[in-house]
């Protein structure tokens, strides 16, 4: 304070607070020694020049102790002062973070939706403030307690920004509703993610499964693999509990034998070129081997060697839509084996995914199979 009795310059006054505040964090002072000083910096707090008010705010935004008054001066007032107090400040409640949010230009609305923990009354306000770099910010940010509503909200009102998908995407835990609404609107990389990190309708997963594939390989079995691709594809999608039995039957009866590989691969804890052995193995021992060492069910055996030898001795014929009728006779050559099969070893919505397949390539023109 000596230095502030003769330099009464904006610049000593922020020295002066950054000093007064370093001191009360750091020392041990007794209670009347922390009043006075408190009672400085809310003194401070009302300083006519800004830089002197937003060092204080910046200082003392961590302060576990910091007066539930000071922080609302500091927080009401302009956005370069109340910025830190806004993001960090613990002692500003819900009821004081709403007043705050209706009252906020776009700054502070950020610096909000930025705080560690957003209440889920907060953050919805957040959602409703309409401005895109907001909504962007809070559904983008882990602790801020979104419901399903408000997420369906911020989706509806900005189904076109990037921001906003990407947010969502990426949060830890998606609604499926919303999950599969984003299906169609995001980009290839997010959509990706979609299928592995959150949970979508059986039908929905497998479909973007194999298009993620088919755009990895360029073409299904046309020869040139991607290795690399599909096992961080099958790891992933294992790591976050979504390579699923369904999931495998369905992508190897439509031809995907690379995928079969390098799931059973993941699940088993071996070596794709392992797998690759043990699935391709002509005694077809080295199968039910793999599945047991996957904790699979070794019945799955009769749908997935169908599979692999129909795929083996299957080329495309080089016509036009040869890849659709490759996946037409593929499907047909499997549901046969099932039929025949006395142990049906397909759930009925497998089968019914796989008939629907087959309208789906097939198309507005019969396939000649």
């Amino acid at each position: 304070m000596a230095r502030l009795a003769v330099d009464r310059s904006g610049e000593s006054r922020q020295a002066t607070v950054e000093k007064l505040v370093a001191t009360y964090s750091e020392s041990d002072m007794s209670p009347s020694e922390r009043e006075s000083v408190m009672a400085l910096l809310q003194m401070f707090a009302r300083d006519a020049e800004q830089r002197v008010r937003a060092a204080l705010a910046a200082s003392v935004k961590a302060l576990p102790d910091l007066p539930h008054d000071l922080a609302m001066i500091l927080a009401s007032d302009e956005a370069e002062v109340a910025g830190p107090i806004l993001e960090h400040a613990s002692v500003l409640t819900e009821a004081d973070l709403l007043g705050l949010v209706r009252d906020s230009d776009t700054a502070k609305l950020l610096s909000i939706a930025k705080r560690e923990h957003v209440p889920g009354s907060v953050a919805d306000a957040l959602v409703d403030s309409g401005n895109e770099t907001v909504v962007a910010t809070v559904v983008a940010n882990p602790g801020a307690d979104l419901s399903d509503r408000a997420m369906e909200r911020a989706l509806a009102a900005f189904p076109h920004s990037e921001q906003v998908k990407e947010g969502l995407v990426g949060r830890s835990v998606l609604p499926v509703t919303i999950a599969e609404r984003l299906v169609t609107l995001v980009s290839e990389r997010l959509r990706e993610r979609l299928v592995t990190h959150h949970a979508l309708s059986p039908d929905m997963a497998t479909d973007l499964v194999l298009e993620s594939r088919e755009r990895a390989t360029m073409s299904l079995l046309r020869g040139a693999r991607s290795g690399t691709a599909v096992e961080a594809l099958a790891k992933q999608l294992h790591k976050n509990g979504r390579l699923t039995e369904s999931l495998i039957l369905r992508a190897a009866i439509l031809g995907d034998i690379d995928f079969l590989e390098a799931s059973l691969a993941a699940i088993a804890g071996i070596p794709r070129e392992n797998a690759r052995l043990l699935v391709h193995d002509a005694g077809r021992r080295g199968l039910a081997s793999l599945l047991k060492k996957a904790d699979m069910p070794e019945r799955l055996a009769v749908v997935l060697q169908t599979a692999i030898h129909v795929a083996d001795e299957t080329e495309f014929d080089g016509l036009d839509r040869d890849r659709e009728r490759y996946a037409v006779r593929m499907i047909e050559r499997v549901l046969t084996a099932v039929d025949e099969n006395p142990d049906n070893v397909l759930d009925q919505d497998d089968v019914d995914y796989l008939v629907r397949k087959i309208d789906q390539l097939q198309g507005p023109q019969a396939i000649a199979c």
